[in-house]
């Protein structure tokens, strides 16, 4: 269980659920090496396999993780920006890392998925991720009990369903925090932003628009200046898309949403730099 933090000095009647103090440094640790994990015990994956990923950090570091445990390969495919802090921690776990533009990204994992011996992690689209993440959901309600609304920053769209599944019997509403300048949950084109890990490129199929309770766009560079402050006032090294999840709390408490809010701190700084 990761803990909840209390932290007044951002908003009255805010807490942070600190998910970044997960093993491999995000929420991701929820699924991805639980997932691998009970597929390699089935036999699915062996010390042969190795296990190829697109993604902007987070997730990669997961699977770079999961593998490390496993004793198999892992290749992580990642954009051109993406930070050479996760790179080097991806490498340092053991896993090979290539970064292209995206569109050679996705002809990269294309092909993997005919090559014998890979083993391609869905996370845009394996609908077996979501249900890993109830676990969140139901901390919550021991922890936060009586909270009127969580929020949490939206990539995949996997954490957030699975938090939205375990809290809707309780009534917690659930927004979802994506990036301003590229709303595409609200239904708005891609375009680039600033906030690792939130509305990638390729588009989620895991996102149910009934699940939630509202979408707050948040534009990037306030992702990141709400993360710095998390930092002075409560000595979290909170990334941006966490920054996000505590800018949509206070949107929402802006638009009248009384009551206690949770923001869900979904991954460490060191991810995102």
């Amino acid at each position: 269980m990761t803990p909840l933090l209390n932290a007044p000095a951002l908003l009255p009647g805010l807490s942070l659920k600190l998910e970044y103090q997960n093993p491999s440094l995000s929420i991701k640790h929820r699924s991805l090496p639980m997932t691998l994990l009970a597929r390699a015990e089935a036999g699915r994956i062996g010390r042969n396999t190795t296990l190829v990923i697109m993604t902007a950090g987070s997730a990669g570091v997961s699977v770079a993780w999961a593998a490390s445990q496993i004793g198999c390969k892992a290749l992580l495919l990642m954009p051109e920006g993406a930070p050479d802090s996760v790179v080097n921690y991806a490498r340092w776990l053991g896993a090979d890392v290539e970064r292209r533009p995206h569109p050679q990204l996705q002809e990269l994992l294309d092909a993997h998925r005919a090559m014998p011996g890979s083993h391609v992690v869905e996370q845009l689209s394996d609908p077996e991720l979501i249900v890993h993440y109830r676990a969140v959901g139901e901390e919550l309600l021991r922890q936060a009990p009586g909270a009127a609304a969580v929020t949490v920053a939206a990539g995949t769209c996997a954490s957030l369903m699975g938090i939205a599944e375990a809290l809707a019997p309780a009534g917690v509403a659930v927004y979802a925090a994506e990036p301003a300048e590229a709303a595409v949950l609200s239904g708005e084109p891609w375009r680039p932003h600033n906030i690792p890990g939130l509305a990638p490129p390729a588009p989620t199929r895991l996102f149910r628009r009934e699940a939630v309770a509202g979408i707050v766009p948040v534009a990037s560079e306030l992702a990141w200046t709400t993360a710095r402050e998390a930092l002075a006032v409560c000595g979290e090294p909170v990334g941006p898309s966490s920054g996000a999840a505590i800018a949509a709390a206070r949107m929402l408490r802006a638009r009248g949403v009384a009551g206690d809010i949770v923001a869900v701190c979904s991954s460490h700084m060191v991810t995102s730099l």
